[in-house]
């Protein structure tokens, strides 16, 4: 159903890699032009907080646990992500991509410890959705929400 281990951490290496370089790209104006909803700091916010629960998701899910933001995912996570946005203010473009990048690695480090043999593994947790919940799937929803922040931000800046 998803990629090896291996492949979905080369996947999500690359899309914060590209998400990172566009965020550099933004002048400081641009950072805080709404694009819809959001504006590119909220994007970064949102994916500030989303690489530190990932890691405790996935953590929670290995021992069997719901992870603890399953809550709100009827709610399309808006809950979970307006605390983002209170917890992350920062307006700094630099401060927010060195955020994320520490982030990023203290996820990626931690998924590089998990045996591929647990890595889609079905301990009974249910997502909202109906389907497992795994690891994999877990990181699968991050690497598409990189790619697609990235694009928007692309799209609305007319960037490339």
């Amino acid at each position: 159903m998803f990629d090896s281990r291996d492949k979905q951490l080369a996947n999500l290496e690359t899309a914060c890699a590209a998400f990172m370089e566009t965020l550099r790209s933004l002048s400081a104006e641009d950072l805080l032009k709404p694009l819809g909803d959001w504006t590119p700091r909220d994007i970064t916010a949102h994916l500030i907080g989303w690489n530190r629960i990932t890691l405790v998701g996935c953590s929670e899910l290995r021992e069997g646990v719901e992870p603890f933001y399953f809550y709100d995912g009827t709610n399309d996570y808006r809950k979970v992500n307006a605390r983002f946005f209170e917890q992350y203010p920062s307006t700094d473009r630099d401060e927010l991509a060195q955020e994320i990048a520490s982030t990023q690695d203290a996820l990626t480090a931690y998924l590089k410890t998990i045996p591929e043999s647990e890595w889609d593994l079905d301990t009974g947790i249910v997502h909202y959705r109906k389907d497992p919940a795994t690891i994999a799937r877990c990181v699968d929803s991050l690497i598409r929400d990189y790619r697609k922040h990235r694009q928007e931000i692309v799209d609305g800046f007319h960037t490339e």
